[in-house]
């Protein structure tokens, strides 16, 4: 069985060098607080996962595919493992905002040194 890759809508990107990083947020209601002993008095509403993605050195090809994939904070489809359920998934994710660093605009031969984003799911997990 071939090795699954990280696609966004259906396009396979630059995989990540170091893999995604993975994090996850739950938004809790409005009353939820701690009191003054510390303990958490709180109501959960929902939980999101994110993954932060990095490559280095791409071409002016993979840069143009990739930023017109997540830029301008339109949703797309991630394909992606998800350590929460265990298994690779498809899900809706958005970018808000990234950063890119330009390594060598020399004619022929540009490169963009690395880029660098957070894709938050749009869905609960």
């Amino acid at each position: 069985m071939a090795q699954e890759q990280i696609t966004i809508n259906g396009v396979r990107i630059k995989q990540p060098e170091t893999g995604l990083g993975y994090s996850f947020e739950t938004t809790y209601t409005d009353d939820s607080t701690r009191v003054q002993s510390g303990v958490l008095h709180s109501t959960p509403l929902f939980t999101v996962e994110s993954f932060s993605y990095s490559a280095k050195w791409l071409t002016v090809e993979e840069m143009a595919t990739l930023l017109r994939l997540v830029a301008k904070g339109k949703n797309f489809r991630l394909h992606y493992f998800s350590p929460y359920y265990g298994k690779w998934r498809d899900d809706t994710f958005y970018v808000g905002q990234g950063s890119l660093s330009v390594g060598a605009l020399r004619q022929d031969k540009e490169m963009f040194e690395s880029i660098s984003f957070n894709m938050v799911g749009v869905n609960p997990i």
